[in-house]
């Protein structure tokens, strides 16, 4: 329905979402969700994903005769350390006057993260939710998308009708998600629903398999969906919280939204959360080589490719891109076909477009970044590839265009490194396609993702090897326990008292 036609239940949309890593030395600016790419109006519904939750809002809402969609903001960007105090503030006084320019609202839909941490604030999206709250009201019901990771809050529970988070990993259903929360709001300003909020919070972090609906997490999503087919029950999300979101609230939630049933929703919430507890252990990364025991056993597996999955330096995790812990084994083993690897280092990029493609360069690579976890190594190669460092990546998680900024390719002997200037995603084969290397080819395939690569690898992948590195996303939390400062503590693994 267009704007102004008779009497429309006025939605308004929006979407703001960022993964924090506290650990990380990368600050997140302004200026990288400009480069990013901030939307307004109309351009939040036009250049949205069609798998997203913006997607998912207006297909649920397009369903419904007499609702009208006001598009406001959407503001995203890599995963990296704190959002500075100036962002958070910028971008959030421009969501709450698109609000306001809106007019009159029945009701709003916003796709968030949820492990927002700025520099001045800790719950950014609490933040957010309880600004909306104070001047809009509970009249104006806000219903709430949250990524997996989503580190949930009580203000943030106090201060929306529902939150109703992804239920894959690697992330596949932004778009169900988002037509989720938008059938939840819009049937309770419809008078149909009466949605309350059961909250279970536990005392523990895990960085092991997290992957749903494959590995241990699969049976209680499975069990969460079960609760969801019972009368009332309108969503049950687990949100096993990123691990390195430091926080004062940082810890695994269960939340389930039943209709005008709270002790319905809050048994639903502990049950879940208790089977959470008891399996504790088989989350964690029991198995997972180092660097060089990952790099032999690649080695030993006939064909290929062999994906290699440097957690420690996960891109899509706040991580900087710069690990040398793989690279390092790598140069020290005989290859037996092409292996690439991916560095970020923006002063070799420099270099080798200075010397030019086919000529010879030595560098001090990597590892001027996350100088807590990693030294540079000193290669010499050959430039076989410049480019501006943009690929598209047209399914998987996270579809679209991503820019590395200039990106070189050094060729050492068997071994491609693909140096970029910045880090971008590093779990789809586009990457390595976009500066003329074919990975289903290749022997090696270094990835720095944590579960995200598997949807666009697994057709082709020999193996796929989680490589327990080091980096501000190591999957070994113990090593990094002396970093949280603001996570409440006993907190399992940190701590052997943790209790639930």
């Amino acid at each position: 329905m267009l704007a102004g036609e008779g009497n429309a239940m006025k939605i308004a949309i929006g979407l703001w979402q960022q993964e924090v890593n506290a650990f990380s030395p990368v600050p997140t600016t302004l200026a990288s969700f400009e480069r990013a790419g901030i939307l307004y109006g109309q351009d939040v519904i036009e250049r949205s994903a069609r798998a997203s939750e913006i997607a998912g809002f207006v297909a649920c809402a397009r369903e419904r005769p007499g609702v009208e969609i006001l598009p406001t903001l959407s503001a995203w960007t890599m995963p990296s350390g704190p959002v500075t105090r100036e962002a958070r503030l910028v971008l959030k006084q421009r969501l709450l006057e698109r609000l306001r320019g809106a007019g009159r609202l029945d009701g709003i839909l916003l796709a968030l993260h949820g492990a927002m941490v700025a520099e001045d604030e800790p719950d950014v999206e609490g933040d957010l939710l309880a600004a909306i709250r104070a001047e809009w009201g509970a009249g104006v019901p806000v219903a709430v998308t949250l990524d997996h990771h989503g580190c949930v809050t009580r203000r943030m529970v106090e201060n929306s009708l529902a939150l109703v988070g992804y239920r894959t990993e690697p992330h596949l259903d932004q778009f169900e998600v988002g037509r989720r929360a938008a059938r939840i709001l819009l049937d309770t300003i419809g008078g149909a629903l009466r949605p309350v909020t059961g909250w279970s919070k536990l005392p523990m972090i895990a960085a092991g398999d997290l992957r749903v609906p494959d590995g241990p997490l699969g049976p209680h999503y499975a069990a969460a969906e079960a609760l969801e087919r019972q009368q009332g029950v309108l969503a049950a999300s687990i949100f096993p919280e990123y691990f390195y979101a430091d926080s004062p609230e940082l810890g695994w939630s269960v939340v389930v939204v039943a209709d005008d049933a709270r002790a319905l929703a809050e048994a639903g919430a502990q049950e879940l959360a208790r089977g959470l507890w008891r399996d504790r252990q088989s989350f964690m990364p029991v198995g997972w080589p180092a660097p060089r025991a990952a790099v032999e056993q690649a080695l030993a597996i006939e064909g290929g490719p062999v994906v290699l999955a440097d957690f420690g330096d996960t891109t899509t995790g706040g991580a900087p891109g710069d690990s040398t812990a793989i690279l390092k084994e790598l140069l020290a083993h005989e290859l037996p076909g092409r292996a690439l690897v991916t560095v970020v280092d923006a002063q070799t990029v420099e270099a080798a477009i200075a010397v030019g493609v086919g000529n010879e360069l030595t560098a001090e690579l990597g590892g001027k970044i996350d100088r807590k976890h990693h030294t540079p190594v000193r290669v010499t190669g050959r430039v076989r590839a410049i480019s501006d460092g943009r690929y598209v990546m047209a399914d998987g998680p996270v579809p679209g265009p991503a820019d590395m900024k200039r990106t070189v390719v050094l060729e050492v002997g068997s071994l491609s490194i693909v140096v970029s200037e910045q880090a971008g995603p590093v779990l789809h084969p586009a990457l390595y396609r976009s500066v003329g290397l074919e990975p289903a080819d290749a022997s090696i395939v270094v990835v720095k993702s944590a579960y995200s690569f598997r949807a666009a690898y697994a057709p082709f992948a020999r193996a796929m090897i989680m490589v327990n590195s080091p980096g501000v996303t190591s999957a070994d939390l113990r090593s990094n326990a002396h970093l949280f400062r603001l996570a409440p503590r006993p907190l399992y693994p940190l701590d052997d008292d943790a209790t639930f």
